[in-house]
């Protein structure tokens, strides 16, 4: 079959054509786009809107194709759909033109987008959870682990290494809601939109989000077929997890560094030097930093690209697609490198809190509440303890035998009983975010099973 662009006379040399072809990353998309058309193929033969030989031949050789989507997708195509078009043609004949009718390239790949996006976050998240559980798990043997914190990279309180653990998982609790939130946004069919104004084709956009199971269809035609705000928000969600992550890693790679050494990492996350055989380099880690941080431009990218662009499909979008590949693509990878890591974590020694002043707020606490008088008088009473070197007098002087003791009384925060209540409430969170992201993990495969099964069901009465 010819190209879209010779069917319609314009011809055009091969520099503007590679220029503007997606072929190279559509293979991304490839197997959900022959979802997507083997739906619509199912569609117009159940409504009896083209010739039931036609259908049946699409639809067998959609099937085929299944088999070998991405080694379809060759040079000198413009994208994913020309390609699949032309093999439909060379393998039915005239006969694919049908499967054309009630749909067009924008809804399509709209379509195909939000299956690949859904998939791929649905892991993400499942990732992210399971990552989050084994935080738990730490939080309960590293409870009685003191730890010196830090703000401003400079020793601030006492704390234990369980609220370390707790607010790493705070941290993935809140990217884990925010991807549940785009999902939602992103599993609507745009199906039945066609170019951007609908079809005259009689389909029901409704059976056609059933058959990919998408959990309902867009309202606005207009939106389905020409916004990315949906799929951005996915990406956007990907992105402010991998800045989370980033700032874990960090955490990491500080207190496993020989300086601190309190962390233990896997051995298979860390590799060596070509020349210094003595290093061992937290390198997971470091690439995943990576990774955020080009998320987070990419991010901008994207934004920077739907900007300003009129209501419809502009070939802008396009460019946006390899870009929103990249994002959440390096979200699932770098979920995947998180949980692994953090299955076998281990903290392997506690800070000695005597060997640095990080308890100066909680005495002047303690001063306060047990003299009854002005805190920021018992911040100076503790400021001039410490510059005369008194400090520990100062301390005993409240009742407390050492820092450890006065770090555990807290009535909030990092105090054991604190971190105990957070515990249970981010348990009950964990497993209520499981529930949510179960019937997605469902979908990946019932979807699939539900459109084979609709397409047997025609394919029988062609026989």
């Amino acid at each position: 079959m010819p190209k879209y662009r010779d069917l319609v006379g314009l011809g055009g040399g091969e520099l503007v054509y590679s220029y503007t072809a997606s072929i190279e990353h559509d293979e991304n998309i490839a197997r959900e786009a022959l979802h997507v058309l083997l739906a619509h193929a199912v569609h117009l033969a159940e409504e009896a809107i083209i010739p039931g030989d036609a259908a049946c031949k699409i639809i067998a050789a959609l099937r085929e194709m299944l088999a070998e989507p991405g080694s379809l997708l060759r040079e000198g195509y413009e994208d994913v759909w020309e390609a699949f078009e032309d093999v439909l043609y060379d393998r039915v004949g005239d006969a694919a033109g049908y499967l054309f009718l009630g749909r067009s390239r924008n809804d399509h790949v709209s379509a195909a987008l939000r299956l690949w996006a859904r998939g791929k976050a649905a892991s993400t998240a499942a990732n992210i959870i399971a990552a989050r559980r084994h935080l738990l798990e730490k939080a309960r043997l590293w409870s009685r682990i003191p730890v010196v914190l830090h703000t401003h990279g400079l020793p601030s309180q006492i704390g234990f290494a369980s609220c370390i653990a707790m607010a790493w998982e705070e941290a993935l609790a809140s990217s884990t809601e925010l991807l549940l939130a785009a999902l939602k946004l992103v599993d609507r069919s745009p199906l039945g939109a066609s170019a951007g104004a609908g079809t005259l084709a009689p389909i029901r956009p409704e059976r056609l989000a059933w058959l990919l199971g998408f959990d309902s269809t867009i309202a606005s035609s207009i939106y389905s077929a020409g916004s990315r705000m949906d799929l951005f928000s996915l990406a956007a969600a990907s992105a402010l997890f991998l800045e989370e992550a980033s700032r874990i890693a960090s955490d990491i790679i500080m207190y496993s560094s020989p300086y601190i050494a309190l962390l233990k990492l896997p051995e298979k996350h860390i590799s060596t030097s070509s020349v210094m055989p003595h290093k061992r380099n937290p390198v997971t880690l470091e690439v995943l930093r990576a990774r955020a941080a080009r998320a987070a431009g990419s991010l901008a990218s994207l934004l920077a690209i739907a900007g300003g662009l009129p209501n419809g499909y502009s070939l802008d979008l396009q460019e946006a697609n390899k870009i929103l590949y990249m994002i959440i693509l390096d979200a699932y990878t770098s979920s995947q490198i998180l949980e692994d890591l953090l299955s076998e974590i281990e903290w392997e020694a506690s800070s000695e809190p005597s060997r640095v002043m990080a308890w100066g707020a909680e005495l002047a606490e303690a001063i306060a509440l047990n003299e009854k008088i002005p805190f920021r008088r018992a911040y100076r009473m503790v400021a001039e303890a410490l510059r005369s070197g008194r400090v520990r007098e100062l301390l005993e002087k409240q009742g407390y035998h050492d820092p450890l003791e006065l770090a555990a009384s807290r009535a909030t925060g990092c105090a054991p009983r604190a971190v105990e209540r957070a515990w249970s409430i981010a348990l009950e969170r964990l497993e209520r975010h499981s529930s949510m992201i179960e019937p997605y993990a469902a979908k990946l495969v019932g979807y699939q099973q539900r459109l084979l099964s609709a397409a047997d069901e025609v394919l029988k009465a062609c026989r």
